[in-house]
């Protein structure tokens, strides 16, 4: 495939405005990732590594990605180390609050189906592997997604609307 300079100045200020547009217009290395990005096009067009030429935007842009990729990787690659903050101090919890909090779980928690308490309880209090629960629920993995995935936006629904009548009783 042969592009007239015509064409392949119109390519560049294509990919002038995308790689602009994805690393910011201000950086003064947008020139060398268009210039990589074309030698890379031409080289691979000259090899007939272009299967299909109806494709070749979409060929471009996998190229000028990947050069933006390999930019970012060189420019987080040579940056210092970013210094290690401590972790705070866990705060304790109240004992009147743990309380409280145990409480309210318990409640949604009751709140739900069976097939649904069940399945919080053996993957997230219990830590069953999926394997396990899976097993010991008579669920494929597929339907365990679902199950779960609905079963824990029950649990916050209701969850929510304790907390938030518990603000509004003042409890």
């Amino acid at each position: 495939m042969r592009l007239s300079d015509v064409e392949i100045e119109r390519l560049r200020q294509k990919l002038r405005f995308r790689v602009g547009y994805e690393i910011s217009f201000a950086c003064p290395d947008i020139d060398d990732l268009v210039q990589e990005t074309l030698k890379r096009f031409l080289n691979a067009s000259q090899a007939d590594k272009l299967r299909t030429p109806e494709a070749t935007a979409a060929f471009v842009n996998g190229i000028c990605r990947n050069v933006i990729f390999e930019y970012r990787r060189r420019l987080y690659r040579d940056m210092p180390m970013p210094e290690i903050v401590p972790e705070p101090p866990v705060k304790e919890m109240p004992e009147s609050e743990r309380f409280e909090l145990r409480q309210a779980l318990d409640e949604a928690m009751k709140q739900l189906s069976q097939r649904d308490r069940m399945v919080l309880r053996y993957f997230y209090v219990e830590e069953r592997s999926t394997e396990e629960v899976l097993e010991l629920m008579g669920l494929t993995l597929e339907n365990f997604r679902v199950v779960l995935c609905r079963a824990k936006e029950r649990f916050r629904q209701i969850y929510s609307r304790s907390v938030q009548y518990r603000a509004a009783s003042g409890h």
